[in-house]
C-alpha cells in the first residue's frame, strides 16, 4: 500500500480542523502510514501535494468534503490521480448539498451520522459509494492532571451563540409560501426532542402547497434555515439556564442575552488548541446537539475523554447508549423546567470522580480514534476495488 495519507483543511473558526485532523494524522504511524495536513488556504499547497502523489497516497480525506472537488482542467483531481478521497460528513446535507454528490468514482462519502446518510439516500441519491464511519475521540492528555473534586470550573459551555429572533426577522424577505413553511416548520421543531428535522420541513412545505423534492436547492435552503434556527433555540435554552449560575460561557454571539444580574461569566472564543486543557479543568461540560438522533456529538465524547461529567440535551442515541452512565445528564431541551434541572446538577455536592472515570472508560472502549482511522483505510480500499471491478459484467 502507498504510504501517505493526506487530510485537507480550509478556513474554519478557532482552528478546530487543523487541531483535530492534525491529531488524527499523528496516530497513523503504528498502521505503517504517514499523515499530512494540507491547508487549501495556504499558498503553494500544490507544491506539498505533488511529491506525495509521486511517492504514493493511500487515501485523502477532508471534513465536510473539503478537497473532494479539487480539479485538474475539466476533471476531478482524484480521478486523475486514481487516489481514493473520503468526504467525512458530520453535518446535515442541507448545509452544503454539493459536497454530498461529487461526480467522481474515486470520491466516497463517509457519514458520521445515520440521519445524514438517510437524507442523502432519500433526496440526493448520489451515485458515489457511501458508508457510515465510526466515531472516534482523541485522548485528552490532561485528563488526570486535576482530580475531579478540585477542578476549578464547575460548568463550562463552549458554544457560538446566535439570536434566533434575528434569523426569524430575515425570513420576512422570503416569498410568502416559503415564509409560512419556515415559520410552521420552526414552530414544530421547537416542540420536539433533538433529532432529524428533514421530514418535518417537507411536511411543512407540503402543508403550504409546496412540493419541493424536485427542487432540492429550495428545499435545502428552507431546511438550512430551520436547522440553524432550532440549534440556536436549543443553545439559547441552555445558555439562559446557566446565566444565574457560576458557570463559564465561552464563545462569541451571546450579545443578545440579558445578562443583568447574571452570575455566569461570558468569555471570548478560545483557539481549539486550548480546549483539551479547559475540558480537563471542568467538572461538568455542557453541550448542545445539532439536529440528529443517530449519533453522539463530539463535545459529549470529548467531555468523557477529559474525565468530566457532561450535561446535554438527549437524542435517541444517547438515551439508548448512556442511560446507565451517571456522568451523562441527558435533558429534554424543550422542558419548561430545564433551568431548574441544570441548577440542581450545578448545586449537587457529591464527588463524581468515579462517575467521570466510568465515562472515560466509555470513551476509550466505544470511541477509540484508531477505529475511525481503520474505517477510512477500509473505505479507501473499497473504492480502489470498486474501480478495478468497474468492467465486471452486470
Amino acid at each position: 500500500m502507498a504510504g501517505h495519507v493526506v487530510t485537507f483543511i480550509g478556513e474554519n473558526e478557532n482552528g478546530i480542523l487543523a487541531e483535530l485532523n492534525g491529531a488524527f494524522m499523528q496516530r497513523l504511524q503504528p498502521m505503517g502510514l504517514q499523515g499530512h495536513v494540507i491547508d487549501l488556504h495556504q499558498p503553494g499547497w500544490t507544491d506539498r501535494l505533488l511529491p506525495l502523489a509521486r511517492e504514493g497516497i493511500a487515501l485523502a480525506w477532508g471534513s465536510a468534503g473539503i478537497g473532494a472537488t479539487l480539479s485538474v482542467g475539466e476533471g476531478n483531481l482524484w480521478d486523475m490521480l486514481q487516489v481514493p478521497f473520503i468526504s467525512v460528513l458530520a453535518d446535515t446535507p442541507c448545509q452544503l448539498p454539493a459536497n454530498h454528490r461529487v461526480l467522481s468514482r474515486w470520491v466516497a462519502n463517509g457519514y458520521m451520522m445515520e440521519d445524514w446518510l438517510a437524507v442523502q439516500r432519500r433526496l440526493i441519491r448520489s451515485p458515489q459509494i457511501s458508508a457510515l464511519l465510526p466515531f472516534g475521540v482523541l485522548p485528552n492528555p490532561y485528563r488526570d492532571r486535576t482530580p475531579w473534586s478540585r477542578r476549578p470550573h464547575r460548568m463550562v459551555f463552549v458554544k457560538t451563540g446566535e439570536d434566533p429572533a434575528r434569523r426569524r426577522a430575515e425570513w420576512e424577505g422570503w416569498p410568502a409560501p416559503l415564509r409560512r413553511a419556515l415559520n410552521d416548520a420552526a414552530a414544530e421543531a421547537a416542540r420536539r426532542p433533538t433529532g432529524d428535522i428533514t421530514e418535518l420541513v417537507i411536511e411543512a412545505t407540503r402543508a403550504n402547497g409546496l412540493h419541493l423534492e424536485e427542487r432540492l436547492e429550495i428545499l435545502f435552503a428552507v431546511a438550512f434555515q430551520v436547522d440553524m434556527h432550532t440549534r440556536a433555540l436549543r443553545s439559547n435554552a441552555f445558555a439562559r439556564a446557566l446565566l444565574p449560575l457560576g458557570a463559564l460561557i465561552i464563545g462569541r454571539g451571546w450579545d443578545h442575552l440579558d445578562t443583568a444580574g447574571a452570575r455566569a461569566a461570558l468569555r471570548p472564543a478560545l483557539h481549539a488548541a486550548e480546549l483539551p486543557a479547559l475540558y480537563a479543568e471542568t467538572q461538568f461540560l455542557v453541550s448542545t446537539t445539532p439536529n440528529f438522533g443517530g449519533g453522539v456529538h463530539e463535545r459529549v465524547a470529548g467531555g468523557f475523554a477529559a474525565r468530566a461529567c457532561v450535561v446535554s440535551d438527549s437524542n435517541a442515541y444517547t438515551r439508548a447508549r448512556f442511560a446507565d452512565l451517571p456522568a451523562f445528564h441527558g435533558l429534554d431541551w424543550t422542558a419548561g423546567n430545564l433551568p431548574e434541572q441544570v441548577a440542581a446538577i450545578f448545586h449537587g455536592r457529591a464527588d463524581r470522580d468515579a462517575d467521570a472515570a466510568a465515562a472515560l472508560a466509555v470513551a476509550e472502549r466505544d470511541f477509540p480514534p484508531e477505529v475511525f482511522l481503520r474505517a477510512l483505510v477500509e473505505l479507501a480500499e473499497l473504492v480502489r476495488a470498486g474501480n478495478r471491478l468497474e468492467r465486471f459484467p452486470a
